[in-house]
């Protein structure tokens, strides 16, 4: 399979509902196979949007069970979890940064350009600063969060959001200490065996 193409919508700033009307981004790719004798794959779903002054991410599952003993900034992975990972500059930069919540929305950040070359950032009170938000039910679980330009601007300093601009990333689903453990991810990954840390298989993404 190819690398996926997502176009992100443009909404305007303080549009609570943006998510009615972005695409989805489906996280229906599980190259791996059924892990733990149990062939489970969570319908799961990503959204992204852009206001000018931030990328906007919603992401969407129906894991019914659901792991979540990070509270804070830590190994969110290994709890039910929810990841995007967003490569801003890839004209510019190899560099790429790596969003990972559970349901409680405890959060990992880290930035580099490989799996051996990560830098954490525990970004202080990363609740307000990204205006993270998690909702749970017993069909699911729901992930909210924005990313500010100012942010990114920090570490990319040409990056903006204007139409056209071009970025790269993937949405996963995982849980690595879940009782059904899983890998899923939206732009699909060649590899024997699971890595999320692979850029070279990064889908792109447009501003709408």
């Amino acid at each position: 399979m190819k690398p996926r193409e997502y176009r992100i919508t443009r909404v305007k700033a303080g549009d609570a509902d943006w998510h009615r009307s972005a695409p989805p981004a489906p996280v229906d790719c599980f190259p791996w196979g059924g892990l733990a004798g149990e062939d489970y794959r969570p319908a799961t779903v990503a959204k992204l949007a852009a206001d000018g002054t931030a990328i906007l991410v919603r992401m969407e599952t129906d894991e019914e069970e659901q792991r979540a003993e990070t509270k804070g900034f830590g190994m969110t992975h290994t709890d039910s979890c929810m990841e995007f990972f967003l490569s801003p500059d890839p004209a510019g930069s190899a560099a790429y940064l790596n969003w990972e919540f559970n349901p409680a929305g405890g959060m990992y950040l880290s930035t580099g350009t490989s799996r051996h070359d990560r830098t954490d950032i525990p970004a202080g009170d990363y609740r307000k600063l990204f205006a993270v938000k998690t909702g749970t039910t017993p069909a699911g679980w729901t992930l909210e969060y924005r990313i500010p330009l100012s942010f990114l601007q920090q570490r990319f300093p040409s990056i903006d959001l204007k139409a056209g601009r071009l970025m790269r990333g993937n949405f996963y689903k995982c849980g690595d200490l879940t009782r059904r453990p899983h890998y899923g991810c939206w732009s699909p990954i060649n590899l024997p065996a699971p890595d999320f840390h692979c850029p070279d298989f990064f889908g792109t993404l447009v501003v709408g």
